[in-house]
C-alpha cells in the first residue's frame, strides 16, 4: 500500500465520497477533476495498481487521500470474480468505506462492480461511469460477465456517459426491456480541459489567400488513431490540390505498439509534407503549434472522448474525426467540423477537403468549449452525489 491510512475525521459535516478507481494512473483527468471537487468535499480515491507499477499522477489536496495498492496480479485477468472479492475485502480492511456518503464507480466492470458488492453489504450508494471498453469491447465481447454488469447498471443511482455516442451504443445492446429499465439513470456528463485553454480561447479565423493549409495531430501514434493513413491521404491531396497542405504530428509512441511507430516515423521520413514535433509536454508550446496550423485531424477508433479535439476547437480549428466515436456526439449539432464515416485514406482526403472547401462556413462557438469546464462538471457530480432513492 502505498499510502498510510489516515484518522478520518468522524466530525467532518462535508460529504464524504469514495472512488474507485483502476484506471487512475492512467489518465491525468481524474486528478483534475479531484482538484475540482475537493473544496467541497472529503474525498477518498482507491486506486489498484498491478504489482510491477509505480504511484503516478499523484497529487497533493487537503480534502483527498490518494490510496494506490499494489494488488493486481496477472491472474486477476482469467479469475474476475475472485479480483472483485479482492478488491473488495481490501477496501474494508482498510476502512475506506467507514462513514462514506457515496460511492463514484470509474468504470463499469471492475470499479462498478466493487461498488455494487458494497451497496450489498453497507447500503452505499453509487454512481457508475462507462468507458468506451466497457462497452465496446467487455459488455459486447463477454458475455459471461454481463450478469454482474446487469445488477451494477440496475442498482446504481446514476449511470454516467461522457458522450452520448456511448449512451446510444449501450442502449442499442441491451434488450429492450433493460434499456427502458436504466434509461431514466442514464446521464451525459463530459470531461474538462484544462483551465488554460479556457483562458487562451481564440476565434476561428477565416481561409483567405492561404498558399498553405497545416494541419495537426496531437495524440499518442497508435495504430487505432491510422495516423499512416491521415500521412497518406496529405501525400495524395499534395499530387492534384493546388494549395498545399502540410501536418505536424504532435505525440509520442504506445509502449505496446513499438513497430507502427517506427512505421509511421518512415513514413514521416518519407514525405515533404509532414512534419514531426515529438512529445510536447508544455501547454505554451502547444498552443504555438495549434496557432499555427488550421484543422486538427485525429481519426481515432474506440477513442472515450479525446479531449485534444476539444483543445484545438478552443484555437479555432475545425476538427476532422471518426462519426461514431466519443466526440461526435457533442458535435453532432455543431457545424465546426467534418465527420469520417469509414477510415480509409481515400474517405480521409475527401474529408480534409471538405473541410478546406468548407472551412469559412465551419464555425466554433464559445459555449460550446464552456461546457468542458471542470468548475461545472464537479458541480454536476455533486449534485448526483447528493441523490437519495
Amino acid at each position: 500500500m502505498h499510502q498510510t491510512l489516515p484518522m478520518f475525521n468522524t466530525q467532518n459535516k462535508a460529504m464524504v465520497i469514495l472512488h474507485l478507481n483502476s484506471y487512475y494512473i492512467d489518465n491525468h483527468l481524474y486528478s483534475s477533476l479531484h482538484g475540482a471537487q475537493d473544496a467541497h468535499c472529503e474525498q477518498r480515491v482507491y486506486i489498484p495498481i498491478k504489482y510491477n507499477r509505480e504511484p503516478e499522477n499523484q497529487v497533493d489536496l487537503p480534502n483527498t487521500s490518494l490510496f494506490f495498492d499494489k494488488i493486481i496480479r496477472k491472474d486477476h485477468k482469467y479469475r474476475f470474480r475472485y479480483k472483485i472479492r479482492t478488491l473488495t475485502r481490501r477496501i474494508i480492511k482498510l476502512g475506506l468505506h467507514e462513514n462514506v456518503d457515496f460511492v463514484h464507480a470509474h468504470n463499469l466492470y471492475n470499479d462498478g462492480v466493487v461498488a455494487y458488492k458494497l451497496k450489498k453489504k453497507f447500503g452505499l450508494k453509487y454512481i457508475v461511469a462507462i468507458r468506451s471498453t466497457d462497452v465496446g469491447l467487455q459488455y459486447k465481447l463477454m458475455y459471461h460477465r454481463r450478469p454482474y454488469v446487469h445488477k451494477v447498471l440496475k442498482n446504481a443511482e446514476k449511470i454516467i456517459f461522457i458522450s452520448d455516442s456511448y449512451r446510444s451504443l449501450l442502449s442499442g445492446m441491451i434488450s429492450v426491456r433493460w434499456r427502458e429499465q436504466l434509461k431514466k439513470k442514464f446521464a451525459t456528463i463530459p470531461n474538462g480541459i484544462d483551465d488554460f485553454w479556457h483562458n487562451n480561447y481564440r476565434k476561428k479565423g477565416l481561409l483567405e489567400n492561404q498558399k498553405v493549409f497545416k494541419i495537426i495531430y496531437v495524440g499518442q501514434i497508435q495504430r487505432r488513431k491510422h495516423v499512416i493513413d491521415l500521412i497518406s491521404a496529405v501525400n495524395q491531396i499534395n499530387k492534384v490540390k493546388e494549395l498545399a497542405v502540410e501536418l505536424v504530428v504532435v505525440g509520442g509512441a504506445n509502449a505496446k505498439e513499438k513497430e507502427y511507430y517506427q512505421n509511421v516515423l518512415r513514413a514521416i521520413d518519407s514525405s515533404k509534407y509532414v512534419e514531426y514535433k515529438g512529445v510536447v509536454k508544455e501547454k505554451e508550446s502547444l498552443l504555438k503549434y495549434y496557432r499555427e496550423a488550421s484543422c486538427f485531424a485525429m481519426i481515432a477508433e474506440h477513442e472515450l472522448f479525446g479531449l485534444v479535439y476539444i483543445e484545438a476547437l478552443s484555437q479555432g480549428l475545425p476538427v476532422i474525426y471518426k462519426q461514431g466515436e466519443g466526440i461526435s456526439g457533442f458535435l453532432r449539432n455543431a457545424n465546426c467540423g467534418i465527420a469520417v464515416n469509414q477510415i480509409t485514406v481515400e474517405s480521409i482526403q475527401t474529408a480534409i477537403l471538405n473541410c478546406i472547401n468548407n472551412y469559412n462556413s465551419l464555425t466554433i462557438n464559445k459555449s460550446l468549449i464552456g461546457v468542458f469546464n471542470w468548475s461545472d462538471i464537479a458541480l454536476s457530480y455533486r449534485s448526483l452525489y447528493r441523490l437519495r432513492s
